[in-house]
């Protein structure tokens, strides 16, 4: 009997038949249909890789379950009683179907990390913002347009990953979200960054390969915390001075560009071990490598640098 059949009307059975089951019945049916181990005061539910078309039902009724596993499956949606666990922490919903998450998803006020990566999602609820404990937000590889500007308000996120979807910005005040670490946007639309991605100070990496930007704001120099910036792959021309600010960054990739030179506040970057600038315009560095101390990597094929500028890098590496 195919799994995909369980959640629909034969696997649930019929109303009339399971007016006269409990719970513990209705459990001990999905345990055999799906090979699974699931009781009613279960705090995790996972449901991986078992054909489901659908949630089963009864899972909703599982009052204690603090995380909930669906990946790997063919579900469609994602039904509103999503909001009646109320103990709810994860909800994984990987490499599924799901075009949208409904907005009850954020009436689950314990709510600490959703993971949706590789669906079809075109937008996130609006309401984002009231899920005041979220600390991850896995959305990689849908077809998300647009973060809501809600999630600003989600002040305890400390990881946005959203590569390979269809971003062209960020929300304004991406900078309230101070206790962010990581900010993965690879892979998007993105032309410009909002002057307020300064404010974020603790994020120790900035991952923006392969967008659209043309430019980074003066105020990238408040990222004191980076230790990677990957700005590769996109249209700069330039890269303002403030980057000398990063005093802890390690890695700073910016191939596949079209620099033309970059800021001397380069050599203040103490820490810095690898910079990779292929593929650019660049004439002239503008900065002594051998000023770096810590510096192990510096790849730059691809550029009409001078014979100087490249024997100073080899004097440096």
């Amino acid at each position: 009997q195919p799994l995909l059949l369980v959640g629909a009307e034969k696997a649930r059975g019929s109303d009339a038949g399971r007016r006269g089951m409990g719970l513990a019945d209705e459990l001990a049916v999905l345990n055999e249909q799906l090979d699974a181990d699931l009781a009613e005061d279960a705090t995790e539910v996972d449901l991986e890789e078992k054909g489901l078309s659908e949630v089963p039902p009864v899972v909703f009724q599982l009052g204690e379950v603090e995380s909930l596993v669906l990946d790997s499956n063919s579900i469609s949606r994602l039904p509103d009683q999503v909001s009646q666990l109320s103990q709810l922490q994860e909800l994984h919903v990987r490499g599924n179907k799901l075009r949208e998450l409904p907005d009850t998803v954020c009436n689950v006020g314990k709510l600490q990390g959703i993971f949706a990566e590789r669906n079809l999602l075109s937008r996130l609820p609006e309401a984002l913002g009231r899920l005041s404990e979220l600390h991850g937000l896995v959305v990689n590889h849908n077809a998300l347009t647009a973060l809501p500007a809600s999630v600003c308000a989600c002040t305890e996120l400390e990881g946005i990953y959203a590569d390979s979807n269809r971003l062209g910005a960020l929300p304004d005040d991406i900078g309230a979200l101070v206790g962010l670490d990581e900010l993965s946007l690879r892979h998007n639309a993105i032309s410009a960054l909002p002057d307020s991605v300064g404010s974020l100070a603790k994020l120790r990496e900035l991952r923006l390969s392969h967008n659209r930007l043309m430019a980074l704001p003066a105020s990238i120099g408040g990222l004191t915390a980076c230790k990677g910036l990957f700005l590769d792959h996109n249209l700069l021309k330039a890269v303002p001075p403030e980057i000398g600010n990063l005093q802890m960054v390690e890695d700073i990739n910016l191939e596949n560009n079209k620099l033309a030179s970059l800021p001397a506040t380069i050599q203040q970057l103490g820490n810095l071990k690898g910079l990779y600038l292929e593929n650019n315009n660049i004439g002239s560095l503008g900065f002594k490598p051998t000023l770096l101390p810590a510096l192990r990597k510096m790849s730059v094929a691809g550029n009409s640098l001078s014979q100087a500028d490249m024997s100073e890098i080899s004097e440096a590496g």
